[in-house]
């Protein structure tokens, strides 16, 4: 739920709320970290998205499948734990 709505901690978000001074990809340092950043575009995580996309049989991902599809709301949550972004706030997904 929180991808959905961008009440996630991500970069972009936690600017947004005062907790970090910049919105900008930790992990990549090129663009802010939103959800659409993270899941689609960036080149940090490009290994577990071709994976993702691969179990999913499509090239092209877009945010609205992938929370509206149960079977692809599955495999984000292992793209989410593959990436290991949220290790820190939420432990081992």
């Amino acid at each position: 739920l929180q991808l959905r709505t961008g009440h996630v901690p991500l970069n972009k978000h936690l600017h947004h709320i005062a907790k970090l001074p910049s919105p900008i990809c930790s992990s990549c340092h090129q663009k802010e970290e939103s959800v659409h950043h993270y899941i689609l575009e960036c080149p940090a995580f490009i290994r577990p998205r071709n994976i993702l996309r691969k179990s999913l049989g499509t090239r092209n991902l877009t945010l609205k499948e992938l929370f509206n599809d149960r079977k692809a709301i599955r495999k984000l949550l292992t793209f989410v734990a593959q990436t290991k972004r949220f290790q820190t706030t939420f432990g081992d997904v």
